[in-house]
């Protein structure tokens, strides 16, 4: 009997933190007022953040992997991870060279 893994669901799951650790980030960039805030303790935060979110994503990332070399069952769940990490990616790079 071929036991079942459930890496789809938390490649899932780590996108969905990504995608909020992310709007967190945004939101917090665009509210910041650098006279009225501490910019230092801004940076910090900011950089708790980003690496969090970055480490959320290789790992997801990395489960995504395991999900496919496993051949897991093709849900919602397996198809936004699939197609959600590389669209997530190439708009994490193609945004910052637009602007």
């Amino acid at each position: 009997m071929k036991k079942e893994t459930n890496y789809r669901s938390w490649s899932f799951r780590l996108l969905i933190y990504v995608l909020l650790l992310n709007l967190v980030t945004m939101y917090l960039t665009i509210q910041f007022i650098p006279f009225v805030h501490d910019g230092e303790r801004f940076y910090i935060r900011m950089l708790i953040l980003s690496v969090l979110a970055m480490l959320l994503f290789i790992a997801g990332v990395i489960l995504t992997f395991f999900s496919v070399r496993n051949k897991e069952k093709k849900d919602y769940k397996y198809k936004v991870s699939v197609y959600g990490y590389p669209i997530f990616f190439l708009i994490s790079i193609i945004v910052p060279i637009l602007l």
